[in-house]
């Protein structure tokens, strides 16, 4: 699976800057709470700033963020938890060692398998409240 995460939420500035950004997701990792965290990798390499020094970033920890929600093949605008990976041995772990990671953000994913993101939402507001509003459609 192929995650694109078009929105990030609590995140370092840098982050923010390149979004939108791509996810391949290489398998399930079970953590200490949870059985659904996925390790991923990024297709183009994220930069982060850490104690004056700028770290590339090839994979991160991912998670859906809300109860009841997960990742998986379609979801569009899932809320989730992003954390870097800062030492290489998680790579080859076969559970999520939270010593390992460096949690970043909150993002708003799509999975995308190769194909382009969805748009994001119409800045609009439709129907009445819209209309209340001088926004949308005044018909």
């Amino acid at each position: 699976m192929e995650l694109t995460v078009t929105g990030v939420d609590y995140a370092p500035p840098e982050l923010d800057e390149q979004v939108p950004f791509k996810i391949t997701l290489l398998r399930l990792l079970p953590g200490p709470d949870r059985p659904d965290y996925w390790l991923g990798e990024m297709l183009t390499p994220l930069f982060w700033f850490s104690d004056n020094r700028r770290i590339q970033v090839d994979h991160v920890v991912v998670c859906a963020r809300h109860q009841g929600t997960r990742i998986a093949p379609l979801v569009e605008n899932l809320a989730i938890g992003i954390a870097y990976v800062t030492d290489p041995a998680q790579v080859t772990d076969a559970s999520v060692d939270f010593a390992k990671c460096k949690y970043v953000a909150i993002g708003t994913a799509h999975e995308t398998a190769g194909k382009p993101a969805p748009p994001e939402p119409g800045k609009n507001l439709a129907g009445r409240i819209g209309r209340t509003f001088g926004l949308g459609n005044r018909s």
